[in-house]
């Protein structure tokens, strides 16, 4: 009987050590997949840093309970880059040496997604930009870089033509933040413009308060038609107070870095009569935005702004590479690189915007990581700093090269 009782409780410890290496063997399986999203998350132009991170844990949100059930548990990691190029180095090092990383969404200065990208080249972390317009991004041969947006090029031309058609100006002074988003904004504008015939009188760096209160000396002196600006929020809001403030009332046109709430806030009315391109615009522009919006708003209790969407869906397209090439198997950091220059997201006009993927439309890439279609506005705050859609335009990359 005891040799019995001896050999059942053998049994029963056996099945047990069974299951429990049963139990650590679906353990070791499950595995976790961070994406991280960089931006300035402090500093003058955080705004820009806290709609790309909230966009982007609105669809990790949305989509945790799909990997999930893969086996997967998927986590977003926000990293501060501070909007600085040289912080961006130690950060991309950082971001690198988590294994669990699988893709990054940022950044949105183009130097900073410069620095990220050259950091991310040996290991191919896949890097989405919902911001960087700079165009020389795309043109170094990188197969794990791409952005959702249109380029630098799209916009000073867009900006050169409406400066030449709409306000019909015969000099523009063109002014840039010192910034490679800045740079190269106002050189491709003020190529359009030589091509148009319009005269440039003046071509200023400015980047503290000092060089901006001489720069409104030389403007006024100059009686230039329209003044350009290349540059942020931050800076466009003290320039343009300042113009306004010394009687300067020519119009003051910018690109997407013045697409913020923040710039309004900071201009206040002297911000009337501003003209800026952007790739971000109004949320309500899309057909199927109001469902985004809804969610978006349950979950921060404020309305987002266009550079969340971009966030939302270059998110969306990270996640759908990362299914995509691993499925319940996790993917190399190389074979999500490979699968989102092969995503192929459609563009949605469903009654029902529950069935939406994106928010902005078909996202599909080109070699070099351009958005295969993107959409360009042109928008102006009227005299009680309402936003008005001035011109729609949607852009092919393959024009602008």
């Amino acid at each position: 009987m005891q040799n019995r009782i001896r050999r059942e409780g053998g049994r029963r410890r056996a099945v047990a050590m069974l299951l429990l290496a049963g139990l650590a063997a679906g353990s070791a399986q499950a595995a976790t997949i961070r994406v991280a999203v960089v931006g300035p998350m402090s500093g003058d132009v955080s705004g820009f840093g806290s709609e790309m991170r909230r966009g982007a844990e609105l669809a990790v949100t949305e989509q945790a309970a799909a990997f999930r059930a893969l086996g997967h548990e998927l986590v977003l990691v926000p990293y501060d880059d501070q909007a600085s190029a040289t912080v961006a180095g130690p950060l991309a090092k950082k971001i690198v040496a988590d294994k669990s990383v699988l893709g990054v969404v940022g950044a949105f200065n183009s130097s900073v997604s410069n620095v990220l990208a050259q950091n991310f080249a040996a290991s191919r972390l896949a890097l989405i930009s919902p911001g960087s317009t700079n165009d020389l991004l795309t043109d170094h041969g990188w197969s794990h870089f791409s952005r959702v947006v249109a380029p630098d090029g799209a916009q000073g031309v867009a900006a050169a033509n409406y400066i030449a058609d709409e306000l019909k100006a015969a000099s523009v002074f063109v002014i840039s933040d010192n910034t490679a988003y800045g740079n190269g904004l106002s050189k491709i504008l003020m190529g359009t413009l030589k091509k148009r015939k319009v005269a440039v009188p003046a071509y200023v760096g400015v980047s503290t308060s000092a060089q901006i209160a001489d720069v409104v000396k030389k403007v006024k002196a100059s009686g230039a038609e329209v003044v350009y600006f290349g540059g942020t929020y931050d800076t466009g809001a003290e320039l343009v107070k300042a113009l306004r403030a010394a009687g300067v009332t020519t119009t003051f046109m910018g690109g997407d870095g013045l697409d913020s709430v923040k710039f309004v806030q900071q201009a206040g009315i002297a911000g009337a009569g501003v003209v800026y391109t952007t790739v971000f615009g109004p949320v309500s522009a899309f057909t199927n935005s109001l469902s985004f919006s809804e969610r978006y708003q349950a979950a921060y209790k404020t309305r987002p702004e266009g550079l969340a969407v971009y966030a939302y869906d270059a998110a969306t397209t990270l996640l759908s590479a990362i299914r995509a090439a691993g499925g319940k198997d996790l993917p190399t950091r190389a074979q999500v690189s490979a699968a989102v220059r092969k995503v192929n997201l459609p563009a949605c006009f469903d009654l029902d915007a529950s069935k939406c993927v994106t928010v902005t439309g078909a996202i599909g890439f080109t070699a070099t990581g351009e958005r295969q279609r993107s959409r360009l506005l042109v928008m102006k705050l009227d005299n009680v700093l309402q936003l008005q859609v001035a011109k729609v335009q949607t852009i092919n990359p393959d024009t602008l090269k």
